[in-house]
């Protein structure tokens, strides 16, 4: 299967962005990494990039994420064991980054990736003791406020 038989959307840019340039070491970390940036950042930043999240027994999940997730995987583009990019995910990243420059929710989550850096499982604990996700039911969608 060719990379151009997928259509792929600035989610998948800015997922292989991450990957390429933070090493986050399981999905459930991007999950909860996703979860802190959409609540640190304003709606009017965050067009194109809408996520809903749902209380797990310690993590977030977003199945919009999730599936993003699974079309890089499926056409080859990351390896999910280790959460890293392929070479063909690389290049493919190389050739479409400079799409994400129009965007601001990717420069937000560059800064917060940056303010984690080599913390990644910061972000697990502080999705832990997050207001909203302490008063969440397991298993229910958890209502993100608008800022």
């Amino acid at each position: 299967m060719t990379v151009s038989s997928f259509t792929y959307t600035l989610q998948h840019i800015l997922l292989l962005k991450l990957l390429s340039t933070f090493t986050f070491g399981r999905p459930r970390t991007i999950h909860n990494f996703f979860f802190l940036a959409t609540l640190s950042c304003p709606a009017a930043e965050r067009t194109g990039h809408r996520y809903e999240f749902y209380k797990g027994s310690s993590a977030v999940y977003s199945f919009e994420l999730q599936n993003v997730l699974a079309d890089l995987k499926k056409s080859g583009m990351i390896c999910l064991q280790r959460m890293v990019l392929t070479r063909e995910g690389r290049e493919y990243y190389y050739q479409l980054a400079s799409l994400l420059r129009y965007e601001q929710f990717p420069a937000h989550c560059m800064k917060l990736a940056l303010r984690y850096q080599e913390n990644l499982w910061r972000v697990n604990h502080e999705v832990l003791f997050h207001p909203l996700f302490r008063k969440g039911k397991t298993g229910r969608k958890i209502a993100l406020p608008l800022i």
